[in-house]
């Protein structure tokens, strides 16, 4: 019964990856490449603001981390969550995007420690 159970979960998340990446696709074909017919020449305040507003989320995971791990033992797992964090900040901030495949490697790494700790 448990591996009929842990089947259904299995394909279930293979249905959803299939499902999203499918969405995703005709999201982007359907999108028109340019959605505004004029370009602004003075970027407004609210640009401003939506430029930085993609890491406003991360930075609050991030400090919500960085407290969560100074109340409680260190464990492994820190590591690995502050550098998955750490990558959805880079993604967020284009000026960052060069430190992408630097945060990418280092948790990476972080997660083979973890298998090699738990092998």
């Amino acid at each position: 019964m448990i591996m009929i159970i842990n089947y259904l979960v299995e394909y279930i998340i293979m249905f959803w990856f299939i499902a999203a990446f499918a969405i995703a696709s005709v999201v982007f074909i359907i999108t028109p490449e340019k959605v505004s017919s004029h370009s602004d020449t003075q970027p407004s305040s609210v640009d401003k603001l939506t430029k930085h507003s993609l890491v406003i989320l991360p930075i609050l995971v991030l400090s919500w981390l960085v407290i969560a791990i100074a109340s409680a033992p260190v464990t492994h797992f820190a590591g690995t969550a502050i550098g998955f964090v750490l990558t959805s900040c880079a993604i967020a901030l284009p000026s960052t995007h060069k430190y992408i495949a630097l945060l990418a490697t280092l948790t990476f790494a972080s997660l083979l420690i973890e298998l090699a700790l738990y092998l």
